[in-house]
């Protein structure tokens, strides 16, 4: 049986506090990672990381504004100073707004795209000297079905997962003579983070699982996990070949619709 190994590894995980970077963060350190759970909520990120080290893995909390170019640099240098290299990094931090474009205020807009566009585009810039220097590595970021399939209220956040891709792709080809590769991971619905957000808001939030489990050809929406094995695998070397893509990890949602 060939298995994930990721024991000479160090990954950053953005965004590990949440739903999803704390599932890719759990997946990366089972398979045998040095895991940074970093997060703007650092009392989520010490939870996660504190869970990892229970359970025997080498984990730590990292306080981090994706929104801030020195916040980011500063929680690199404490990675490599704690584990000397980075070889992963993933970018999972999300944000949602949701309304029509006539009443998405400036405010609104920039939030979003801070978080789920500029703050990749910010990890990432300052991730590649170290990736450079490890003399290999893998970015991870997750977009989303989203876009390629926006709903009604939600192009602005279809727009910020499309630039992910958009981004990545062409960071791929800058990155591929240092040996680092690049490539995204597209959702569908998670049974975690946003959807239990709306679930909560839900006036029949029964109705409103059954019509996201619907959505995709396996019948479920995916686990946290789904996403979280999918990453530790696009940072393994059993994906060495695999860079400049996007895989979706969407239980056939693009396919029915």
């Amino acid at each position: 049986m060939i298995a994930i190994d990721l024991s000479k590894d160090v990954v950053l995980v953005m965004g590990g506090g949440g739903s999803i970077g704390s599932a890719i963060a759990r997946a990366a350190s089972s398979a045998g990672a040095k895991v940074a759970v970093a997060d703007s909520n650092i009392e989520k990120a010490r939870i996660v990381a504190a869970e990892i080290t229970r359970n025997g893995g080498e984990c730590e909390a990292f306080l981090v504004d994706l929104a801030d170019s020195e916040s980011i640099r500063t929680c690199l240098n404490l990675v490599t100073d704690r584990w000397g290299l980075l070889t992963g990094l993933v970018n999972a931090a999300g944000l949602w707004r949701s309304a029509p474009s006539e009443q998405m205020t400036d405010e609104m807009w920039v939030a979003m795209m801070d978080v789920n566009f500029t703050g990749v585009f910010r990890a990432s810039r300052e991730a590649v000297p170290h990736l450079k220097a490890a003399g290999r590595g893998s970015i991870v970021s997750i977009s989303s079905v989203a876009a390629f399939a926006a709903s009604a209220e939600s192009a602005p956040y279809s727009a910020s997962r499309a630039g992910v891709i958009g981004y990545s792709t062409g960071l791929s080809g800058e990155l591929a003579p240092f040996g680092v590769r690049v490539n995204t991971i597209c959702p569908g619905w998670v049974d975690g983070g946003f959807t239990h957000n709306a679930l909560a808001k839900s006036a029949d939030p029964d109705a409103l699982r059954a019509m996201a489990n619907e959505k995709h050809l396996l019948g479920r929406m995916a686990s946290p996990a789904d996403i979280g094995n999918a990453a530790a695998w696009l940072l393994s070397d059993l994906a060495s070949f695999v860079t400049g893509t996007t895989l979706f990890v969407d239980g056939g949602y693009m396919a029915k619709h």
